[in-house]
């Protein structure tokens, strides 16, 4: 029997340029960084879904929070003139076709515009709800979260991931259950047929995820967001930036530091030795060289 992999697309959005010093402990003073905030398209044939994996930069930054419009000023050159419902539309997809948006975390340049999604199922790690209601404590406080950004009604929030239940199925439904695949600690395996995978990647934000696909019998790609920022931190040739908060304290783009090195050992781990003896890309979605090595890649055509 011909198995067919699931095929995924990088979506053409909007780029940023934050300082450098907010991602990297060797930048230059007064450097930036102009990178983009990639999104994919996941297309798993065998239950002929569509999942928006990412929602990038929102077209209309005037619908944001004035503060973070304000914001949003010290990241220029910056274009949301491209969006991921433009990025569908040049392969003839609308947003209305999509089943999944996968929200990895609540951070403005990954969340784009939800409401283009009407018919689509919205899947949020845990804790979201109580982020974007900022019922965290004051150390995860962010007066530019959207309380209402997430349709309710259409709206996963996956549980906490297991201690010693790694196993048990929390949505009956669809059968998922948090499950290990080494080095890999939470994992739900989607469409429950080992092609995609969604992660739990702690450290940046409480929440945050990953996803992990299975393109071809040789091939897994991973998208890993913004457990790392910049392909120099990947590679061990710097670490992640650091500067003192209001308080006086060093704090890093990660809230939780230490979970967010461990996850870099993950992905370094996977992309040296693999998963189960098959090779896997780490793409980072904020990663310009990669986008520009892989142009020909992006949707409507696939990895």
């Amino acid at each position: 029997m011909t198995v067919t992999y699931p095929t995924v697309s990088p979506l053409s959005c909007g780029y940023l340029s934050p300082p450098a010093s907010k991602f990297l402990a060797d930048a230059l003073e007064g450097e930036r960084l102009t990178m983009p905030s990639m999104a994919f398209l996941i297309q798993h044939p065998a239950s002929k879904s569509k999942i928006v994996f990412d929602l990038s930069i929102r077209k209309d930054l005037t619908t944001l929070h004035p503060g973070l419009q304000a914001h949003l000023k010290t990241r220029i050159p910056l274009s949301s003139e491209n969006d991921v419902k433009s990025a569908l539309a040049l392969g003839n997809v609308e947003a209305s076709d999509i089943d999944y948006v996968i929200i990895t975390h609540v951070h403005w340049d990954h969340t784009g515009t939800p409401s283009d999604f009407t018919s689509a199922t919205f899947i949020a790690g845990h804790n979201t709800d109580k982020l974007l209601k900022n019922e965290m404590g004051p150390d995860l406080y962010n007066p530019f979260f959207e309380r209402d950004l997430l349709p309710a009604d259409r709206t996963i929030e996956l549980p906490p991931v297991p201690g010693s239940k790694n196993g048990e199925v929390f949505d009956k439904t669809r059968g998922w259950y948090w499950q290990s695949l080494s080095p890999i600690h939470n994992a739900i395996d989607m469409f429950n047929d080992g092609t995609v995978y969604i992660v739990d990647s702690p450290g940046h934000l409480p929440g945050h995820l990953n996803a992990l696909v299975r393109v071809a019998v040789h091939k897994w790609i991973y998208l890993a967001v913004d457990a790392c920022h910049h392909m120099r931190i990947f590679r061990g040739e710097t670490d992640f930036g650091s500067w003192k908060d209001e308080k006086g304290r060093t704090v890093t783009i990660h809230k939780d530091l230490d979970a967010a090195y461990e996850t870099l050992g993950v992905l370094r781990k996977l992309q040296r030795e693999g998963l189960n003896g098959i090779p896997v890309e780490v793409v980072l979605t904020h990663d310009g060289e990669w986008e520009k090595a892989n142009g020909d890649h992006f949707f409507p055509s696939h990895l």
